[in-house]
């Protein structure tokens, strides 16, 4: 099931899928621009750190890398508790390019909404 989900959003140019608190990225082997605009950005900063909330914040949000990095941002700032993100894979498969996405994403949320 996870396999053909995986492949599924590949497909659909969706290359990130969520299993539990782990988000799974498929290499497009292409920039998918609208992925990473300005906007997306700020709407996962919005609904994940600076909205308040009783509920998981990621409930109705697609699995996205922007999910993990305000996560991130959200465990530091406000719960005071150090944080990780495991980035791991094959020679080639854009780990380089999703840590520099990551950390990108943690400089420009921690500014205010």
């Amino acid at each position: 099931a996870i396999l053909f989900n995986l492949k599924k959003r590949h497909v659909d140019a969706k290359p990130y899928s969520r299993v539990a608190d782990i988000v799974i990225a498929v290499n497009p082997y292409q920039w998918l621009t609208d992925l990473y605009t300005d906007k997306v950005r700020m709407y996962y900063a919005q609904k994940i750190v600076w909205d308040k909330n009783d509920q998981d914040p990621r409930i109705g949000l697609p699995p996205h890398l922007y999910e993990v990095s305000s996560l991130c941002y959200k465990g530091l700032a406000y719960e005071k508790l150090n944080q990780s993100i495991l980035v791991s894979g094959e020679s080639g498969a854009g780990k380089t390019e999703t840590v520099k996405i990551c950390m990108n994403h943690i400089a420009t949320v921690q500014q205010d909404p």
